[in-house]
């Protein structure tokens, strides 16, 4: 009976990449709806068992964890079949290791940015209620200053206020 590596046509180091791309070549090769349409039962039934290994071949090599049970069972050394595997698996993490402290800084730089869009913000909103706080006093000033030039418009206004 052949193994599973026989089946896809691979070495026990192929990778993960090798692995899945002899599986689709086996796939495509072994498929039944390949055949002549005037294939025979016997045939038709053989094409589909190959497809079929091919497919639970793929199932457990295409998984790391299956692939290390599956060389373990047939006695085959580690050392060869997912030493790559996890070499690959050890640079995958690196990637998204990587990947992740990149995401991390760009929240970092992007709350940084929107604390100082908020602090000129609130900046900018100090500056226009103490302008107008200044503008309140310049025309309260200006009305008292009137008041004192003009008294009788004092004594109008009380004169309007008893009349309503």
């Amino acid at each position: 009976m052949p193994t599973l590596y026989q089946i896809l046509g691979i070495r026990p180091s192929a990778t993960a990449e090798e692995v899945r791309r002899a599986y689709k070549q086996r796939a495509l090769e072994t498929h039944p709806d390949k055949l002549e349409p005037g294939a025979s039962i016997k045939e038709k039934e053989r094409a589909e068992r190959s497809f079929r290994e091919v497919h639970e071949a793929f199932v457990v090599l295409g998984d790391v964890e299956k692939r290390k049970a599956y060389d373990i069972r047939t006695h085959i050394p580690s050392s060869l079949s997912y030493q790559k595997a996890s070499d690959e698996a050890k640079r995958k993490m690196e990637d998204r290791a990587e990947w992740q402290r990149q995401q991390q800084e760009r929240r970092k730089a992007s709350m940084a940015e929107i604390r100082e869009q908020n602090r000129i913000a609130m900046q900018k909103a100090r500056e226009r209620r103490f302008k107008a706080a200044e503008q309140a006093t310049l025309v309260k000033n200006m009305v008292d200053e009137l008041l004192q030039l003009t008294p009788e418009w004092e004594q109008r206004r009380l004169h309007v206020q008893q009349v309503n």
